[in-house]
């Protein structure tokens, strides 16, 4: 029982931990971009723009988005203009993370979301449209529904909700 109860919070601090370091990443992409640092450019390709999550597990294209060294742990943190992606010292592309309207750092992905979500839903239409979470949390300090997914390219969905109750981000993940 031990067992089972350090591997659930290994797992979790694992998850904490890249949550920690994506938000710190976006963090210090926004200070970088108010600064005049972040350049812009195209995202690597017309599917990554479609449907970035599609990245996921594959080795990144070569990208003119932005990228800078994880703050925590070893990886870089690419900036594109719809979406963010935490990718690994191989260059796999382990995170991305897409954001609906008012977000400073990217403009909102327009693109289709994943499992029929739509920005600004609030929390009991993704509850009723996916199911009960796996996880619930406030990590960010507004709820968060995590979802974890076998036989699709995402290990798992993090589904961050404003103070509001609404849909704001999406994280696609390869950890489950």
């Amino acid at each position: 029982m031990r067992t089972v109860r350090r591997r659930g919070l290994a797992r979790l601090g694992r998850r904490a931990a890249t949550i920690a370091c994506l938000d710190l990443a976006i963090v210090i992409g926004l200070g970088t971009h108010l600064a005049g640092g972040v350049a812009t450019g195209a995202s690597p390709s017309a599917i990554a723009d479609a449907d970035p999550m599609r990245l996921l597990g594959m080795p990144l294209p070569d990208v003119s988005c932005p990228r800078a060294p994880l703050a925590v742990g070893k990886g870089m943190f690419v900036v594109c203009p719809t979406w963010t992606a935490v990718v690994s010292p191989s260059g796999v592309v382990d995170v991305v993370s897409v954001y609906g309207p008012g977000n400073t750092v990217v403009d909102p992905f327009t693109g289709a979301l994943p499992q029929g979500l739509a920005w600004g839903d609030p929390i009991a239409a993704a509850w009723t449209a996916l199911g009960r979470p796996n996880r619930i949390t406030s990590v960010y300090g507004t709820p968060t529904l995590v979802y974890f997914y076998d036989g699709k390219s995402y290990g798992s969905l993090e589904l961050q909700f404003d103070s509001h109750e609404q849909l704001t981000r999406v994280n696609a993940s390869l950890v489950h």
